[in-house]
């Protein structure tokens, strides 16, 4: 037997037992599956999936687990049929659930077809659509299964989505030989989750760096957003520091398309974003010289959506920064704009480290 699968076959036990005390928690997840799998084979099943109508959809989109990073549901439903429509959400649905290709040809399909659902809310339709052979990719994945040498690649394509469905399934195996009921992909995903809350160790303390390079910042702030559940994306991923890639350290290898043509041109230029279920809520321009006004262009565009826009730089560089967000294009939108000094950056990732260290040591100690 390996050492991942030794490791977790001790855990599996103590998560039987925990099962087997009928716990609140693992009640009432066990009747949420129940139900919403009997909504999937009610509304989604081959013969109604194409009569599916927007409170139905609604409903299938507010149910996600995904979804609930979103305060305001009904805007994110309303968003979702405004960009597709209903009938070609309807098509696109059946054909990633129902269609003749392999999972990772439908996957891309999908993706390409539909605006705004990301890989969780993907898999999560895909999970409860069939738990026998989809697998559900979510935050605690990423965060358990390295620590029993079970790399998670970043699912993104298809591709990427069957290489972690073999990953899991190595999980799910560990469930099935020490006799586990019911041991499908949600079954192991509650596993996951039980490790995660239950059994985790506290993670080691990660020393702060210091901020004296284009890179160093680049991949602070990357680092920053992967421990904040953010998805992260540099267009710098050739660039190395500490003798690591920085394209190693984002969670993107490339932007989503979330807007139209011209401002995406821009976006692909910024230094660093931050990203939740495909949408950015944050830009970041590093300034390491003495310019400030280029950061603040890449930007500028980039600022019609919403996100929160930032320069980051060496602290000299603030009155510089003051003085060019007076001028126009700047001046009409100066209070989007935030200066942040390298200082302030170290600051950011030491609280960040110690705050996920400390939590990870709460919710996962016993």
């Amino acid at each position: 037997m390996s050492l991942q699968k030794a490791e977790l076959s001790n855990y599996v036990r103590d998560f039987k037992n925990w099962l087997a005390s009928e716990s609140q928690e693992a009640r009432d997840w066990q009747a949420e599956r129940q139900q919403r799998l009997a909504w999937f084979r009610t509304h989604l099943n081959k013969n109604q999936i194409l009569r599916l109508d927007a409170l139905r959809f609604a409903q299938l989109v507010k149910d996600l687990w995904a979804v609930n990073v979103w305060k305001n549901k009904d805007y994110k439903v309303a968003q979702l049929l405004k960009d597709n429509g209903l009938d070609r959400i309807r098509r696109s649905l059946a054909e990633l659930l129902y269609g003749p290709g392999e999972i990772e040809e439908r996957w891309d399909a999908f993706r390409s077809s539909i605006k705004g659902f990301g890989p969780s809310s993907i898999s999560e339709i895909l999970v409860f659509h069939d738990p026998e052979r989809y697998a559900l990719i979510n935050s605690p994945l990423y965060m358990v299964l390295p620590k029993f040498q079970l790399p998670l690649p970043r699912v993104n394509t298809g591709s990427s989505y069957k290489r972690a469905l073999k990953q899991i399934s190595k999980v799910r195996d560990v469930l099935l030989d020490n006799g586990v009921s019911q041991a499908d992909f949600l079954m192991t995903d509650f596993f996951i989750y039980y490790l995660l809350k239950y059994q985790q160790q506290s993670a080691p303390v990660t020393p702060t760096p210091k901020i004296r390079s284009h890179e160093a910042a680049e991949a602070a702030l990357l680092t920053i957003g992967k421990l904040l559940g953010y998805d992260t994306y540099t267009p710098d991923a050739s660039r190395t520091h500490e003798g690591r890639k920085l394209g190693e350290l984002a969670t993107l290898a490339e932007l989503p398309e979330f807007t139209n043509k011209k401002i995406m041109e821009s976006a692909k230029n910024i230094d660093v974003v931050w990203m939740k279920e495909e949408w950015p809520e944050y830009f970041f321009e590093v300034e390491h010289t003495t310019g400030v006004t280029s950061g603040l262009l890449r930007i500028y565009q980039a600022s019609r959506t919403g996100a929160k826009l930032f320069i980051i730089g060496p602290s000299e560089l603030l009155r510089k920064f003051e003085r060019e967000i007076e001028k126009a294009p700047f001046r009409a939108i100066k209070e989007k704009y935030r200066f942040r000094s390298y200082e302030q950056l170290e600051e950011m990732y030491a609280t960040v480290s110690e705050y996920r260290r400390v939590a990870d040591e709460f919710l996962g100690g016993r």
